[in-house]
């Protein structure tokens, strides 16, 4: 007679690997403390999380906020660790996955002002679009580019605030 625990595989996890993931979730705690409390409501993080966050600017004693930092990594244990930190990446522009980011929309940028198909894509893409800004803008941004030597301007920079815009609203 078989037992169902006998299925059950277990991971032996090694108490240096739990120190490690301990003081990961610590330090990225210690990151959420240090951006701006504005920052923290677009951040994929729970309630019982953002109350400890909004804690932590009361606390000033050395020994204090180390005991309070360990209770903020208990809390991330239960958090999504990968979107957070992704979330995180994405408010840093020093980050490669904000650098990444960035080079998909200005990609997006040079492809609306040399095609007129790309104009479709990006409209099929991101539907809730307000098209005539959009195409007004293309259109100017253009006119700026034709230019010798071309000459990005201040359409040029507002095409590329308007797509940063639909891409974080969609």
């Amino acid at each position: 007679m078989a037992h169902e625990d006998d299925d059950i595989e277990y991971e032996l996890v090694s108490k240096t690997e739990m120190k490690r993931e301990m003081h990961r979730f610590q330090s990225l705690g210690e990151t959420l403390c240090d951006l701006p409390p504005a920052k923290w409501s677009s951040l994929p993080i729970s309630d019982v999380l953002m109350a400890a966050l909004e804690e932590s600017r009361r606390i000033k004693k050395h020994e204090a906020r180390r005991r309070h930092f360990q209770y903020i990594g208990k809390l991330m244990r239960a958090e999504d660790i990968d979107a957070v930190q992704e979330a995180v990446d994405m408010l840093d522009p020093s980050s490669e996955a904000f650098g990444r980011k960035t080079g998909q929309l200005e990609q997006w940028r040079t492809k609306l002002i040399q095609s007129d198909n790309a104009l479709n894509e990006f409209l099929d893409i991101y539907y809730d679009t307000d098209r005539q800004q959009l195409r007004n803008l293309v259109r100017n941004a253009r006119k700026e580019m034709q230019s010798e030597p071309p000459k990005p301007g201040n359409a040029y920079k507002k095409l590329f605030q308007l797509i940063k815009e639909i891409d974080a609203n969609s």
